[in-house]
Protein backbone atom coordinates (compact mmCIF):
# COMPACT_ATOMS: atom_id res chain seq x y z
CA UNK A 1 0.00 0.00 0.00
CA UNK A 2 1.80 2.97 -0.96
CA UNK A 3 1.71 5.91 1.71
CA UNK A 4 -0.58 8.62 0.22
CA UNK A 5 0.49 11.33 3.32
CA UNK A 6 3.43 13.60 3.64
CA UNK A 7 5.07 14.35 7.00
CA UNK A 8 6.10 16.82 9.13
CA UNK A 9 7.60 17.12 12.40
CA UNK A 10 5.91 20.21 14.83
CA UNK A 11 8.68 22.39 16.10
CA UNK A 12 7.62 25.97 16.60
CA UNK A 13 4.71 27.23 18.25
CA UNK A 14 2.04 27.24 15.91
CA UNK A 15 2.82 23.62 14.37
CA UNK A 16 2.91 22.54 17.95
CA UNK A 17 -0.69 24.15 18.66
CA UNK A 18 -1.87 23.10 15.32
CA UNK A 19 -1.30 19.44 16.37
CA UNK A 20 -2.88 20.21 19.47
CA UNK A 21 -6.17 21.15 18.00
CA UNK A 22 -5.86 17.80 16.70
CA UNK A 23 -5.65 16.02 19.69
CA UNK A 24 -7.73 18.06 21.95
CA UNK A 25 -10.69 15.92 22.43
CA UNK A 26 -8.07 13.14 23.79
CA UNK A 27 -8.96 15.17 26.90
CA UNK A 28 -12.37 13.24 27.53
CA UNK A 29 -9.88 10.41 28.32
CA UNK A 30 -7.22 11.51 29.68
CA UNK A 31 -7.69 14.25 32.99
CA UNK A 32 -5.07 17.01 32.66
CA UNK A 33 -4.52 16.22 28.89
CA UNK A 34 -3.50 19.68 28.29
CA UNK A 35 -1.28 20.35 31.11
CA UNK A 36 0.45 17.38 30.17
CA UNK A 37 0.76 18.22 26.27
CA UNK A 38 2.28 21.73 27.32
CA UNK A 39 3.89 20.94 29.99
CA UNK A 40 5.40 16.93 29.09
CA UNK A 41 5.30 17.28 25.30
CA UNK A 42 6.17 20.49 24.37
CA UNK A 43 9.44 20.16 26.74
CA UNK A 44 10.04 16.84 25.03
CA UNK A 45 9.98 17.86 21.74
CA UNK A 46 12.75 20.84 22.25
CA UNK A 47 14.66 18.52 23.88
CA UNK A 48 14.61 16.45 20.76
CA UNK A 49 13.18 13.32 23.34
CA UNK A 50 9.45 13.42 21.54
CA UNK A 51 8.52 13.60 18.25
CA UNK A 52 4.84 15.37 17.20
CA UNK A 53 4.15 14.08 13.84
CA UNK A 54 1.87 16.12 11.62
CA UNK A 55 0.33 14.19 8.68
CA UNK A 56 -0.49 15.72 5.42
CA UNK A 57 -3.33 15.10 2.45
CA UNK A 58 -3.04 17.86 -0.21
CA UNK A 59 -1.92 20.17 2.15
CA UNK A 60 -4.34 19.09 4.63
CA UNK A 61 -3.60 18.38 8.06
CA UNK A 62 -5.25 14.91 8.05
CA UNK A 63 -4.01 13.61 11.66
CA UNK A 64 -0.91 14.18 14.65
CA UNK A 65 0.53 11.24 16.45
CA UNK A 66 3.32 11.59 19.20
CA UNK A 67 6.27 9.18 19.43
CA UNK A 68 8.99 9.35 21.68
CA UNK A 69 12.16 6.93 21.10
CA UNK A 70 14.28 8.29 23.51
CA UNK A 71 14.79 6.12 26.77
CA UNK A 72 11.59 3.93 25.58
CA UNK A 73 10.22 3.67 22.61
CA UNK A 74 6.16 4.77 22.78
CA UNK A 75 3.30 5.40 20.56
CA UNK A 76 2.11 8.24 23.22
CA UNK A 77 -0.89 9.46 20.96
CA UNK A 78 -2.67 9.20 17.54
CA UNK A 79 -5.49 11.05 16.07
CA UNK A 80 -6.60 11.79 13.10
CA UNK A 81 -8.95 14.93 11.79
CA UNK A 82 -12.75 14.16 11.92
CA UNK A 83 -13.28 14.88 8.44
CA UNK A 84 -10.70 12.55 7.91
CA UNK A 85 -11.47 9.77 10.12
CA UNK A 86 -12.64 5.60 8.64
CA UNK A 87 -10.79 6.55 5.85
CA UNK A 88 -7.94 4.53 6.12
CA UNK A 89 -5.48 7.60 7.09
CA UNK A 90 -4.88 6.14 10.40
CA UNK A 91 -2.97 3.14 8.95
CA UNK A 92 -0.23 5.72 7.18
CA UNK A 93 0.06 7.75 10.45
CA UNK A 94 0.69 4.71 12.36
CA UNK A 95 2.91 2.74 9.71
CA UNK A 96 4.76 6.28 9.88
CA UNK A 97 4.88 6.47 13.37
CA UNK A 98 6.12 2.77 13.44
CA UNK A 99 8.82 3.64 11.18
CA UNK A 100 10.29 7.01 12.99
CA UNK A 101 10.47 4.87 16.39
CA UNK A 102 12.35 2.60 15.05
CA UNK A 103 10.38 -0.33 16.67
CA UNK A 104 7.13 -2.37 15.19
CA UNK A 105 6.01 -3.10 19.07
CA UNK A 106 6.23 0.35 21.22
CA UNK A 107 4.62 0.72 23.99
CA UNK A 108 1.15 2.02 23.68
CA UNK A 109 -1.89 2.15 25.85
CA UNK A 110 -5.58 3.00 24.21
CA UNK A 111 -9.04 3.76 26.94
CA UNK A 112 -11.86 1.13 27.07
CA UNK A 113 -13.84 4.03 24.86
CA UNK A 114 -11.43 4.10 22.00
CA UNK A 115 -10.12 0.07 21.88
CA UNK A 116 -13.24 -0.58 19.67
CA UNK A 117 -11.22 1.83 16.99
CA UNK A 118 -7.65 0.42 17.69
CA UNK A 119 -7.47 -3.32 19.08
CA UNK A 120 -8.64 -4.69 15.50
CA UNK A 121 -5.59 -2.62 14.26
CA UNK A 122 -3.12 -3.12 16.71
CA UNK A 123 -3.31 -7.20 17.49
CA UNK A 124 -4.92 -8.22 13.20
CA UNK A 125 -2.11 -5.61 11.37
CA UNK A 126 0.72 -4.59 13.73
CA UNK A 127 0.63 -7.84 16.04
CA UNK A 128 0.88 -5.92 18.89
CA UNK A 129 0.63 -7.75 22.39
CA UNK A 130 -2.46 -6.77 24.85
CA UNK A 131 -0.05 -6.95 28.28
CA UNK A 132 -1.77 -5.45 30.52
CA UNK A 133 -5.53 -3.80 31.66
CA UNK A 134 -5.41 -1.09 34.27
CA UNK A 135 -8.08 0.10 36.05
CA UNK A 136 -8.58 3.93 37.00
CA UNK A 137 -5.33 4.86 36.05
CA UNK A 138 -7.09 7.85 34.16
CA UNK A 139 -10.36 7.96 34.85
CA UNK A 140 -12.13 5.80 37.86
CA UNK A 141 -13.33 3.08 37.09
CA UNK A 142 -12.53 3.19 33.61
CA UNK A 143 -9.98 0.62 31.82
CA UNK A 144 -6.76 1.36 30.16
CA UNK A 145 -5.21 -1.01 27.61
CA UNK A 146 -1.66 -1.28 27.31
CA UNK A 147 -0.40 -3.26 24.81
CA UNK A 148 3.93 -4.44 23.94
CA UNK A 149 4.67 -4.10 27.68
CA UNK A 150 6.85 -5.31 29.83
CA UNK A 151 5.51 -8.76 30.36
CA UNK A 152 7.72 -9.32 33.97
CA UNK A 153 6.25 -6.22 35.39
CA UNK A 154 2.41 -7.26 35.71
CA UNK A 155 1.63 -5.07 38.85
CA UNK A 156 1.90 -1.36 37.85
CA UNK A 157 0.53 1.80 39.45
CA UNK A 158 0.67 3.90 36.37
CA UNK A 159 1.67 4.48 32.71
CA UNK A 160 2.55 7.67 31.03
CA UNK A 161 0.59 8.35 28.01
Amino acid sequence: MKNILTYKYAKTIPELFQAYRVLLDLGTDYPNFEKWYWDKVVTSVLLNDDKVILAFYKNELVGVSIVKSSDEDKLRAIRISERFRNKGYGLYLIDHSLEVIGNDKPLCSVSEDNLKYFSRIFINRYDFDLTHVHKGIYMPRKLEYQFNGKKENIVKKSIYY
